[in-house]
């Protein structure tokens, strides 16, 4: 009896270390999208960087704790922290609170820079016992999949590697060395979750790593406002854009570069 209970046991002890791995490391992320966001205020990394806190728990030592504060005070008219778990509790809905561990990485690591993702996956080598991390990055019509193998730990091979929702567009490698290797896949149905997970040997070691690629993450409505109104008082648009916004429902877009308006898009685009 003690056998057909051991090894569900020790899959939810694998899955739980593997959703802490992503927990401690997803602050790398935030922290740099953040800092993107204060100066070129992209939408959509606002709508990531609010998945994350509110599928995040932060104690009184969690180092992501004070990061936290600073990200609910862009959801506000004039800023302002407080308490992040009252926060939560006010404004995170359940579709929020349900990108916990790599759903969340994914949404924050498609606005984030390359240095930052490269630190985030520097973290979570170092919180895997096999020293590899898997990421992806969306393109406009397909999935860039990293897997990033620590140099040291040798070779993986007899690699098992399962797609779910999602179909390999190049080959699927039989074997990794160290550094990045990428495999593109497209999604077969973009309303579902897609996952990946890689299992292999190294130096006599198993190595895996495993990611879920979430549907498009969306906010409410009410955001699109608090957003026009934010980026009326900080200057970035005029009265009157203010107004010709409001009026359509629609967002203003800044540059990536310099951080002035160059566009509006539908609020609709975005909210669920």
């Amino acid at each position: 009896m003690k056998k057909i209970y051991l090894l569900p046991f020790l899959f939810t002890s694998l899955v739980a270390s593997a959703a802490d791995s992503y927990e401690s490391c997803n602050a790398v992320l935030a922290g740099g999208v953040l800092d993107t966001y204060e100066s070129t205020m992209n939408f959509e990394s606002k709508i990531a960087l609010k998945k994350w806190v509110c599928s995040s728990e932060f104690s009184s030592g969690n180092s992501g704790g004070n990061l936290a504060l600073d990200v609910i005070g862009i959801f506000s008219i004039g800023g302002g922290g407080g308490n992040v778990k009252e926060w939560k509790k006010e404004h995170c809905s359940e579709d929020d609170s349900s990108y916990e561990g790599s759903k969340s990485s994914h949404v924050l690591i498609q606005k984030a820079n390359e240095n930052i993702v490269n630190a985030w996956s520097q973290c979570m080598q170092g919180k895997n016992r096999g020293n590899m991390s898997c990421y992806a990055k969306e393109t406009y019509d397909s999935l860039l999949m990293s897997i990033d193998l620590k140099y040291g730990i040798g070779d993986v091979v007899n690699t098992d590697i399962v797609g779910t929702n999602m179909a390999a567009v190049n080959r699927v490698p039989e074997q990794f060395r160290p550094g990045i290797t990428n495999i593109r896949y497209t999604i077969e149905n973009d309303n579902q979750e897609a996952y990946f997970d890689l299992n292999g040997n190294a130096d006599y070691i198993n190595v895996s790593c495993s990611y879920t690629v979430p549907k498009k993450a969306t906010i409410e409505a009410s955001a699109c406002e608090v957003f026009r109104q934010q980026s009326l008082q900080q200057g970035k648009i005029t009265a009157y854009d203010y107004n010709y916004l409001a009026d359509n429902n629609q967002v203003p877009l800044f540059s990536s570069n310099n951080g002035n308006l160059i566009g509006y898009y539908p609020c609709s685009l975005f909210t669920n």
